[in-house]
């Protein structure tokens, strides 16, 4: 292919479409006209297997091959973002005319009208946003579930987990948006993420996965934070998360995925386990061995989350306890046998023991170096409120004191059928109530979805309250619950009481 001067006509000559003497500098036309000669034309025409092409058309493979060979040096590109300008190595002709070729390539940016990926990937994308845009925030879902990060890679393999964490998700969103609390929960989202359960359920192969067991966890958390109407007690996933979990069997060394699932099914199971419904798996030795193994892998990079586990596993004792002194109280005239007695008074203490040396671990040296410290608050029946560095050292905070608190009641409540009064077990569950009611001003600053987090604290705080820190309380946790559907009617007097008697047992 070769490019040749389409014409030698000046300008003048072109336009009248007139024979040009090509006399330059100036030709005979131009003269004749008092007109200024552009002199011969730069116009050239390609010729590719004898046919021409001219300049205004689109090139050809071979043309387009030609221009982009003959690049050289003297490309340049001008200072427009949206495009660049390049130029084709000068050529000149025998007649000593001279001819270049100039492009102009467009670089606009191409918007595509639909996001590329599959939906598991766009699942998967808004599971980070999530994460990441609720951190350090009232809308952070990382309190509640610690196994999200874990998610988008099994969204494309299982339906039940894509679905109940678009729900998850969807509702959030919602609440980030202010929809009005009616308006929250899907339930034709809900009903698709429950058929989606079901059906992988009745896989042999799905049924008691990973994917499995997070789907029930997260349908089971965006009732319990979302949809009050239905609420957490009128549910039953929790007899289906401790189904799978059971069957799974204890996670294997290494499996953080599975013992994070374990732990985020923990709030949902301990009622079961307060109740007497299931076994209590978790005090059983291959399952602790499981829980205190992970948890040793921080003892290096963070220390203090070693201290903080041990509450968990404190937990589980409290929950047999209680089962214990349930079937205690059933006993008919309280003929109850004296070594059940003297057993249960010993795990007793020995639970008050760990549960203040946890105190004295992993709350006194934050009190100290005034990670947590006192702020006043008028507002407060204590007068002042304590300002947290983050809400999990909040919750952290809260449940030592409540889990003391709760001891303090089983002890009070064995005495009562022994026949013993000590007034000090009363005057330490005020004081431990006092620094509970002191994080409700705290507590509301991580609305409208953390603050629920600290409503069992309150609850079990309650029956120290005098009339003035129960009214206090009331429209705490009313606040709390503000952004779900019917919450004013919840918290009553009656419905905080009855909620004190299952964890006595009673």
């Amino acid at each position: 292919m070769v490019g040749i001067p389409k014409s030698n006509r000046c300008d003048f000559c072109r336009r009248r479409k007139t024979k040009c003497d090509e006399d330059w500098p100036t030709c005979g036309a131009c003269k004749k006209a008092g007109k200024e000669c552009s002199g011969p034309s730069k116009r050239v025409k390609f010729v590719n297997n004898g046919k021409h092409r001219r300049a205004g058309d689109q090139l050809g493979d071979l043309a387009q091959e030609f221009l982009d060979t003959s690049l050289t040096d003297e490309t340049s590109s001008n200072t427009n973002s949206t495009g660049s300008l390049l130029n084709i190595k000068n050529k000149t002709m025998a007649n000593g005319a001279t001819f270049s070729k100039l492009r102009i390539y467009n670089r606009n940016p191409q918007i595509p009208s639909k996001l590329p990926g599959t939906r598991a990937d766009l699942l998967g994308g808004r599971v980070i946003n999530c994460l990441k845009s609720g951190e350090g925030t009232g809308y952070s879902i990382s309190m509640f579930l610690s196994t999200l990060i874990y998610v988008p890679p099994l969204l494309e393999r299982n339906e039940a987990l894509f679905d109940a964490t678009n729900l998850l998700l969807s509702t959030w969103q919602k609440l980030c948006q202010g929809i009005s609390p009616h308006e929250l929960f899907d339930l034709r989202a809900y009903n698709r993420a429950l058929r989606s359960l079901q059906k992988v359920l009745n896989d042999p192969e799905e049924q008691v996965s990973h994917s499995t067991l997070a789907a029930t966890i997260y349908l089971q958390t965006t009732e319990y934070l979302f949809d009050y109407a239905r609420g957490i007690n009128q549910i039953s996933h929790s007899n289906g998360i401790h189904s799978i979990l059971i069957q799974k069997g204890v996670p294997k060394p290494g499996d953080n995925f599975g013992c994070q699932l374990l732990l985020d099914s923990f709030g949902f199971i301990y009622r079961l386990l307060l109740t007497g419904r299931i076994e209590n798996f978790y005090i059983q030795p291959e399952w602790n061995h499981a829980l205190t193994s992970f948890f040793a892998q921080f003892k290096t990079r963070t220390p203090i989350v070693v201290e903080m586990s041990k509450l968990l596993t404190q937990a589980t004792v409290v929950a047999d306890v209680t089962h214990r002194m349930a079937e205690l109280w059933k006993s008919p005239s309280y003929v109850l046998d004296a070594q059940e007695f003297q057993e249960l008074s010993a795990t007793i203490d020995e639970l008050s023991s760990n549960f203040r040396d946890l105190e004295e671990t992993t709350i006194n040296p934050l009190l100290e170096r005034k990670i947590i410290y006192e702020v006043e608050d008028l507002e407060s029946p204590c007068g002042t409120s304590y300002k947290f560095p983050n809400g999990i050292t909040a919750l952290h905070f809260a449940n030592v004191y409540t889990f003391n608190i709760v001891v303090n009641r089983l002890r009070q409540e064995l005495n009562k059928l022994q026949g013993i009064e000590d007034p000090m077990l009363e005057v330490e569950c005020f004081e431990w109530s006092t620094r509970i009611w002191r994080t409700c001003r705290y507590g509301q600053s991580l609305r409208p979805l953390c603050a629920v987090s600290l409503n069992s604290s309150l609850c079990v705080s309650y029956a120290a309250a005098g009339p003035a820190e129960k009214e206090y309380l009331l429209t705490a946790l009313r606040e709390s619950d503000a952004y779900k559907k019917q919450s004013e009617s919840r918290w009553t007097d009656e419905v905080i009481r009855s909620k004190l008697w299952v964890l006595m047992g009673r």
